[in-house]
């Protein structure tokens, strides 16, 4: 009974899997820019931004699912380009699921170039690009196969019959993005983008398969209102597509802004991605220096074996600047 048991919820979690993602995806998907919008590149109020964010998922149903995200991007020729905004940038990922030991590392490069449009730079619209390598391994030595099964029972010590299979690949792989964001009046923002991810889709296979990654279609918007002088709402919504995969994401945050000489700010808010989780998110601001939470409320047909507890993230953005440069003051993204 145990072992049907065990074998049902290894199911279980890798259909939920193929159906819910087949990329790597953040409840802060703010938290880290450059895997969500390669326009964000250097699309920011200071000269450089540092991020970092960890997620691990499913601890209370298998080995967890963890994964680690950092990138840089920066402002570059603002003094010559005065009011548009070229940036560029770096990423890295790192993602480990399962019993399997799967992994992906990915390290990409993007670049974004932003136009001012209308008196007094109220309104861009920009382009990023962004390519790079991802390299995938598995530890086949922790796997069963059916060759391995004999006697009631799987040995893996003996051979697993497979031919062709190799424990790593690697692939070069390219992403395309578009962001519009406008500031109209004194109290409201609004930004939409959306990216194309393996805009040349790429061939990924364990088994020599000329096997293509399909496109990710990932649109998203937002706006950013000022309610009071201290208090702004900033509603979002992100839409992403992949194959048979689709995630829809909505929900909205509360911002206090202490309006201090450290730029403090508080944040809590509310999420709800669509057949999967409920999302409850948090974060402080202090001198340029902001850290995000937030864990999801499991709701997807893994619930029984999740007794609903899905994922934690924690995540932390530092933007700073070299010295004082005349740049346009931007639409903030959300801090959740």
């Amino acid at each position: 009974m145990n072992v049907l048991k065990y074998f049902s919820i290894a199911l279980l979690v890798s259909v939920c899997a193929v159906i819910q993602a087949q990329d790597i995806h953040f409840s802060q998907f703010y938290a880290s820019p450059l895997t969500l919008n390669p326009a964000m590149s250097g699309f920011h109020d200071g000269t450089f931004r540092v991020a970092g964010i960890y997620r691990n998922q499913w601890r209370s149903v298998t080995t967890p699912f963890q994964t680690y995200g950092a990138s840089f991007d920066m402002r570059l020729l603002q003094k010559k380009l005065k009011k548009d905004i070229f940036g560029v940038g770096g990423s890295i990922v790192y993602d480990k699921a399962g019993d399997g030991d799967l992994s992906n590392m990915g390290i990409m490069a993007s670049a974004s170039y932003h136009k001012a449009l209308g008196k007094g730079a109220k309104h861009f619209i920009g382009i990023g690009l962004q390519g790079g390598f991802v390299q995938r391994n598995l530890n086949t030595s922790n796997l069963a196969f059916p060759s391995q099964y004999s006697n009631g029972t799987f040995d893996l010590t003996q051979p697993n019959g497979e031919q062709n299979l190799n424990d790593n690949t690697g692939y070069f792989d390219m992403n395309a993005g578009l962001l519009w964001s406008s500031k109209i009046g004194s109290r409201l923002g609004v930004f939409a983008g959306g990216t194309i991810f393996h805009l040349i889709p790429p061939t990924e296979s364990f088994l020599d398969d000329d096997n293509k990654l399909s496109m990710r279609y990932l649109a998203h918007t937002g706006l950013n209102i000022k309610v009071t002088e201290h208090i702004y709402i900033t509603p979002n919504f992100l839409f992403m597509h992949q194959n048979a995969a689709r995630e829809i994401n909505f929900g909205t945050a509360l911002e206090y802004h202490f309006k201090d000489a450290n730029n403090t700010i508080v944040s809590i808010g509310g999420w709800y991605r669509i057949q999967d989780a409920g999302i409850i998110s948090a974060s402080v601001e202090h001198r340029g220096i902001r850290m995000g939470v937030a864990y999801d409320v499991n709701t997807s047909p893994l619930e029984p074996a999740s007794n609903n507890r899905g994922a934690f993230e924690i995540a932390l953005i530092y933007i700073g600047n070299i010295k004082k440069v005349n740049a346009p003051i931007l639409v903030p993204c959300p801090r959740l």
